[in-house]
């Protein structure tokens, strides 16, 4: 049974989107078969892996509406394949009107949990992209996951954020009456300026002071252009610098993921 992991943070601009197009890469690369899911209305994982969205293919819109008019059988709609080796559910503009219609539906929060239950076995990692905020979309990748990667600043400004997710997830927690799902498999710093005292300082204090409750990975993702740069050639850091550094703190993260996940 696959296992299901959002990539998840209230704030926005913590680079969610390129770490979960590149750690759904490099797991691919390492083998394992993969679903990126984008859950966001500003659809930038879908445009940062170069997937065009087709009506008859269709996307995570197609995905809802099913669910929302309670359809018979599987939603056979919204999977792409994409050519780095993944499989990709894209999103388009169109779910900020589905985000609407959801927050009066019945069992609103269930409907991506219900969707992904039925194609789980058909892969061994299923990755989820979440948006910003703590809305129904957001909300539906907290039921939904087993697990979560949290993609943080080295800033103050984070903790806020970090405060309310772990609020978030007790009530989810409380909700789905697992009591232990999702958990955290860890914190990801992202575009750490390693070269300055401040971003050290701020991930040492931070591993201090929420080391007994929370992982931290090792691995940090520093800051660089070419991330930002890969996103616009729609291309994965393996693809667009694949003999560059920058590709290999992913490769270090893929790594620790599935060290943890599957003590390899």
């Amino acid at each position: 049974m696959g296992k299901v992991i959002a990539v998840a943070n209230e704030k926005g601009g913590v680079a969610k989107t390129t770490s979960a197009k590149n750690i759904a890469v490099g797991l691919a690369k390492a083998g394992k078969r993969v679903l990126a899911i984008d859950t966001d209305p500003s659809t930038n994982l879908t445009s940062n892996l170069g997937i065009v969205v087709n009506d008859e293919i269709g996307s995570i819109c197609d995905i809802y509406m099913h669910y929302m008019h309670k359809d018979d059988g599987t939603c056979k709609k919204g999977i792409y394949h994409q050519e780095e080796g993944i499989d990709v559910i894209p999103s388009t503009s169109k779910l900020y009107e589905i985000k609407e219609l959801l927050n009066v539906a019945k069992m609103k929060e269930i409907m991506l949990r219900n969707f992904i239950n039925t194609i789980r076995n058909d892969y061994d990692y299923i990755l989820i992209d979440c948006p910003a905020g703590s809305d129904i979309l957001p909300i539906n990748a907290l039921f939904a996951a087993d697990s979560l990667i949290v993609p943080m600043q080295a800033h103050i400004s984070s903790i806020e954020a970090l405060n309310n997710l772990l609020e978030r997830i007790k009530e989810v927690r409380l909700l789905n009456g697992t009591g232990d799902k999702p958990d955290i498999i860890g914190v990801l710093f992202t575009t750490v300026r390693a070269e300055t005292n401040n971003d050290k300082y701020f991930m040492s204090s931070l591993r201090e002071q929420y080391g007994n409750t929370i992982h931290f990975f090792n691995t940090f993702i520093p800051q660089s252009s070419r991330f930002p740069e890969s996103d616009y050639a729609s291309e994965s850091i393996f693809k667009y610098a694949s003999a560059k550094k920058q590709a290999m703190f992913y490769k270090d993260l893929v790594d620790e993921i599935l060290e943890i996940e599957e003590g390899e």
